[in-house]
C-alpha cells in the first residue's frame, strides 16, 4: 500500500510529517513507501490534520488563532554582488510584509549603478562607512555579502552601532577570528542553508531509526568551468571552504565534533587557467572510541563531471540515504521503508532561515539553528581540517578552542614570565597556506592586497606598501621627500636610532630635538630649530605612547615642512581621536618580531600622497607593482620596469605571519589596556615611581609597547637608586620581565651621527653637522635616566603574572624603605645593618 501525504504549508508540520510516516509504519505491517511533499506558503502557528474529498491527508491552519498585523523589519544589505543580490534581496523584495530593505552598499561602482537603475527607491551607499554616517533609519539587522576576508571588520562596524548580522559563509577564517566575533556585542548568525533544508531536518529528525551510526559518506561536487573568471582567481578560497564549508557543517550538525581528522587535497587541476585554492579534497573523521567508533569520509570536488551531493549513512538497524532531493531510509534488510522527496525550492530554504533568523534577533526565539555559539564544533573542524592539509601524513585532533588557543607557549613563574610572540597552530597554517599560494609576489595582489587593504581601513589612508622591514619604511618615507646631501631632519633625540639612520643613505642631517616629560618630542623644539634647510620632521610614539600631534602638525605647517611619523611602538594608538600614522605626510611601522602587530621581520608604510607612494614603490618594488600602481602621468613612470634597482619587497610569508596576528591585535589590545591600567594603579602608591599616562577612550589611547615608569630619586628612600631597585626586582625577587632600556637612548652621541663623514664617506670627508651636545636634552636625558621598562601581557592567562609582579614590586619598596629607615635609625655601624649586609 501507497500513502502520500501533502502540506500547503512550510516549516514545523514537516516534524509532524516524520512521525506521521513512521506512524503509518508501525500500523501497517508491510508499507511500501510513504511520499512526503509541500507547497510554499506562510508558516502556520496551529497545525491540524485532516483529509480533503481526494482522500488526501492535508496538514492545515484552520482554527488557529487571528494573525496580528506588524511592520516588516529593516534590513541593510552590506553587498549586493551576485550572492546578495540574487540569493537574499530578491528574497526579502518578494516578501514585503515580513522585511524591507532600507539601505544598501557595495564598494563596486557598477553594480550600485546597476542596483539603483532597478531600486531607484532605496539609499545605496559606496561603503559600509558612508552608509552608518548617513543613513538615518532604523536597523533591525543587516545581511552582509562581502569577500571572505573583510567579514570582520564589516561585523565590528555594525556592531559598534548595535546592529545584529546574518552573514554569508565562512563562519571565520580562522579560530581567532571566531573568537573576536564571538566577543562582539550583538547577535551573529551564518548563512548554512543547509540546516533549514527539508531533506536534512529529515535526516536529522530520524537519524536515531538507523540505530547506532557505524559509519558515513558524504560527496558534494560541482563543475565549475572557469575558475579564472570569478572571484576565485585572485581568491585562495578552494572548495573547502567555497563549497565544502556547507557540507562539514551538516555532518557536524548531524554527528557532533568528530576527535579526529586525517585530510588530502590537490589543487591546480585546470592547468590552462590561473586561480586560487584546492580543487579536490577527501577528509576521514573519526568519532567516538574503540568499539563504538563512527568513521567517515567527506568527497569535495569543484572540477567533478557532474553535480551531485550525497550521503549516505550506515547504522546497526539500516541505513538513511540522501541522493540529490531523494531521502531513503532502508531497514538492516534493505527493504524501503520511507521515502520523502523534497520539493522544496531554493527560496523556501532562505525564506525559512530568515524567519527563524527574524524570530531570534527580535527575541520570539530563544536560539537561532546556526547562531555563532552553535558552530563552534563547525569551526574546529575547518582548523583541523586547514591543519590536516598542512600535514597529510598525520591524524589531527579536533579540540576545543580553550585547548588550541592555549597551543602556544605561555607565560608563567616556572617558565618564561612574558612569552611575545605568540605562534600557535592558528599562525603554522597561515604560514603554510602561503607556501603553498605563493612566496614571491611582484605585484599587488594575493596576501599584499589582503593585507595592505585591512591596513587602509583602519588607518583611513590611500594608500599602503609593505616591505622588509619597518627601517626600510621609514627609508621610503626619506626618499619620497627626494632629500639631497645637507637637507635636514628634525628628529627626537630620544628613540630607537632606525628613526634617524636611514638619513645617512642621502648625506642628511638629523638635527635632534629634545623631549617632553613623558619621553616623546616637544612640538615646539619644532618651532626653535627649523632652518631655511629643514624638510621635515620625524616623530617617534615612544612605547606606544601618542606624541601631541595637533601641536606637532600645526608647528610644522608654521615652518613648512613635512610631518613623518614612525609609528613602530605605536600599532592601533589614538590621539585627539584620530589613529596615528594617519596625522603626518606618511608614516611607518615596524612588524618586527617583538611588535604588537609582528610577521617576523617586515614592515608598511602609508600615505594619502599618490606622489610619494609612486616614489616608494619604485624605490625597491619595480616591475609589476610599479606599472601597475604608478600613474602614467608620474615623472619616474618610465622607470615602472626597473624601478632604481633594489629589491625591498617583503616576504609573503612574513606578510601572512602579520595579517593573522593583525586580526588578533584588538583582543591583545584589549587585555593590554586592562593589565596597563591594574599595573598603574596598583604601583602608584609607591611614592618613588611615577606612572605613564592611562588613557583608553575613542579620544586617546596607549598601543602599550611597553609600560615605562620613571624612577624619582628625590622621593625614593635615602641611597636608594634606580639600578639598585631593578637589581633587588630582578636579582632577589626574580622579576626577570624588569628592565632598564639603556639601548634605547639618546641618539646625538652615537658615532653614526657625530662621525657620519667617516660612516658614509661618498659625501665627503668633512663633518656633516654640527655636534649637538647633550645639555641641549634636559628632558630626554631625565626621562632616559629614570625609564624602567615592564612589558604589557596579552592574554587572559597572563592575569597570575601581572597580579604577581604588582604584588612584588609593592613587596620590595616596602622592604627596601624599611632597610633605609632601619639603616638611618641605626646608623652605619650597627650590628643589625652588618647583619644585613652578610644576608
Amino acid at each position: 500500500m501507497r500513502y502520500r501525504v501533502f502540506s500547503r504549508e512550510d516549516d514545523t508540520p514537516y516534524k509532524l510529517f516524520y512521525w506521521l510516516a513512521l506512524y503509518i509504519c508501525a500500523v501497517d505491517s508491510r508499507p511500501s513507501t510513504v511520499h512526503l511533499s509541500c507547497y510554499s506558503t506562510p508558516t502556520p502557528t496551529v497545525i491540524q490534520p485532516h483529509y480533503n474529498h481526494f482522500g488526501v491527508l492535508l496538514i492545515s491552519r484552520k482554527g488557529m488563532n487571528p494573525t496580528v498585523k506588524k511592520s516588516p523589519l529593516q534590513v541593510a544589505m552590506i553587498g549586493v554582488g551576485h550572492r546578495g543580490y540574487k540569493t537574499h534581496f530578491r528574497i526579502i523584495l518578494e516578501n514585503p510584509r515580513a522585511w524591507t530593505v532600507v539601505a544598501c552598499c557595495d564598494t563596486n561602482e557598477k553594480t550600485r549603478q546597476a542596483f539603483s537603475q532597478k531600486h531607484p527607491h532605496i539609499n545605496v551607499y559606496k561603503d559600509l562607512d558612508d552608509l552608518l554616517k548617513r543613513n538615518k533609519q532604523r536597523l533591525d539587522f543587516a545581511i552582509v555579502c562581502v569577500p571572505h576576508q573583510y567579514h570582520l571588520e564589516c561585523c565590528r562596524a555594525l556592531a559598534q552601532r548595535g546592529v545584529p548580522i546574518l552573514k554569508e559563509k565562512p563562519v571565520a577564517e580562522s579560530l581567532a577570528e571566531y573568537q573576536q566575533l564571538q566577543q562582539l556585542p550583538v547577535k551573529i548568525g551564518i548563512t548554512f542553508q543547509k540546516r533549514f533544508e527539508p531533506r536534512y531536518l529529515a535526516i536529522r529528525d530520524l537519524i536515531s531509526q538507523v540505530g547506532q551510526v557505524a559509519s558515513f559518506t558524504a560527496t558534494l561536487t560541482a563543475n565549475i568551468t572557469e575558475l579564472d573568471a570569478t572571484w576565485r582567481a585572485t581568491s585562495d578560497v578552494g572548495v573547502t571552504e567555497d563549497l565544502g564549508c556547507h557540507m562539514l557543517d551538516m555532518i557536524v550538525s548531524l554527528f557532533g565534533r568528530p576527535t579526529s581528522i586525517t585530510a588530502q587535497n590537490t589543487k591546480g587541476i585546470k592547468v590552462d587557467q590561473e586561480y586560487g585554492g584546492d580543487d579536490v579534497s577527501n577528509i576521514i573523521m573519526n568519532f567516538g572510541e574503540a568499539a563504538k567508533r563512527n568513521i567517515g569520509h567527506v568527497h569535495l570536488s569543484r572540477v567533478a563531471h557532474r553535480n551531485e551531493e550525497r550521503l549516505i549513512i550506515t547504522g546497526t538497524r539500516g541505513t538513511f540515504a540522501l541522493e540529490g532531493k531523494d531521502v531513503r531510509l532502508r531497514d538492516s534488510n534493505g527493504n524501503e521503508t520511507f521515502h520523502f522527496h523534497d520539493t522544496s525550492e531554493k527560496k523556501y530554504v532562505v525564506n525559512s532561515m530568515l524567519q527563524q533568523f527574524s524570530a531570534w534577533v527580535t527575541g520570539a526565539k530563544s536560539d537561532f539553528l546556526a547562531s555563532l555559539a552553535n558552530l563552534e564544533d563547525t569551526v574546529m573542524v575547518m582548523e583541523a581540517t586547514r591543519r590536516a592539509y598542512n600535514n597529510p601524513n598525520a591524524t589531527e585532533t579536533v579540540t576545543t578552542p580553550e585547548n588550541s588557543a592555549g597551543s602556544y607557549a605561555q607565560a608563567s613563574l616556572a617558565n618564561a614570565h612574558h612569552v611575545w610572540p605568540l605562534l600557535s597552530p592558528e599562525s603554522e597554517a597561515e604560514v603554510v597556506r602561503q607556501m603553498h599560494s605563493s612566496l614571491s609576489i611582484y605585484n599587488r595582489s594575493d596576501i599584499y592586497e589582503v593585507f595592505e587593504e585591512k591596513w587602509l581601513k583602519m588607518h583611513g589612508l590611500k594608500h599602503a606598501l609593505v616591505c622588509s622591514s619597518g627601517t626600510i619604511a621609514i627609508l621610503h618615507m626619506f626618499e619620497a621627500l627626494d632629500l639631497r646631501p645637507g637637507d635636514e631632519v628634525l628628529c627626537p633625540v630620544y628613540t630607537f636610532f632606525a628613526t634617524a639612520s636611514p638619513l645617512m643613505q642621502y648625506g642628511a642631517v638629523p638635527i635632534f630635538c629634545d623631549s617632553l616629560e613623558d619621553g616623546n618630542i616637544d612640538p615646539d623644539e619644532i618651532l626653535k630649530r627649523a632652518t631655511s634647510k629643514t624638510k621635515a620632521v620625524i616623530v617617534t610614539h615612544m612605547w606606544g605612547l601618542p606624541c601631541r600631534m595637533r601641536q606637532i602638525v600645526d608647528n610644522a605647517r608654521k615652518v613648512d615642512i613635512k610631518v613623518l611619523e614612525d609609528c613602530s611602538h605605536a600599532h592601533g594608538a589614538i590621539v585627539d581621536g584620530r589613529i596615528v600614522g594617519s596625522w603626518g605626510d606618511m608614516a611607518a611601522w615596524s612588524l618586527q618580531a617583538k611588535k604588537n602587530v609582528m610577521g617576523g621581520q617586515a614592515g608598511v608604510l602609508a600615505t594619502n600622497s599618490t606622489d610619494y607612494y609612486s616614489r616608494a614603490i619604485l624605490h625597491g618594488h619595480f616591475n609589476k607593482r610599479a606599472k601597475q600602481e604608478v600613474p602614467q602621468d608620474h615623472p619616474l613612470r618610465k622607470f615602472w620596469l626597473t624601478g632604481l634597482g633594489l629589491n625591498m619587497r617583503a616576504h609573503p610569508l612574513a606578510i601572512a605571519l602579520a595579517n593573522q596576528q593583525l586580526d588578533l591585535l584588538p583582543v591583545h589590545d584589549q587585555y593590554r589596556q586592562r593589565y596597563a591600567s591594574y599595573i598603574a594603579k596598583g604601583l602608584a602608591t609607591i611614592p618613588f615611581l611615577k606612572m605613564p599616562v592611562v588613557n583608553n577612550n575613542s579620544n586617546d589611547k596607549h598601543a602599550w609597547y611597553a609600560f615605562v615608569m620613571q624612577f624619582d630619586s628625590s622621593k625614593a628612600p635615602e641611597g636608594l637608586t634606580r639600578d639598585e631597585f631593578v637589581r633587588e626586582l630582578v636579582d632577589v625577587h626574580g622579576l626577570q620581565e624588569v628592565d632598564i632600556p639603556r639601548s634605547t637612548g639618546l641618539l646625538n652621541e652615537l658615532p653614526l651621527f657625530t662621525h657620519s663623514h667617516e660612516a658614509v664617506p661618498r659625501f665627503g670627508n668633512k663633518r656633516w653637522g654640527k655636534i649637538q651636545p647633550t645639555t641641549e636634552f634636559p628632558n630626554a636625558l631625565q626621562f632616559y635616566q629614570c625609564a624602567i621598562k615592564l612589558p604589557v601581557w596579552a592574554t587572559e592567562s597572563d592575569k597570575p603574572i601581572v597580579e604577581h609582579y604588582v604584588k612584588t614590586f609593592l613587596a620590595v619598596s616596602r622592604e627596601m624603605t624599611q632597610r633605609a629607615l632601619r639603616r638611618k635609625n641605626l646608623g652605619p655601624g650597627s650590628i643589625d645593618e652588618r647583619i644585613q649586609a652578610r644576608l
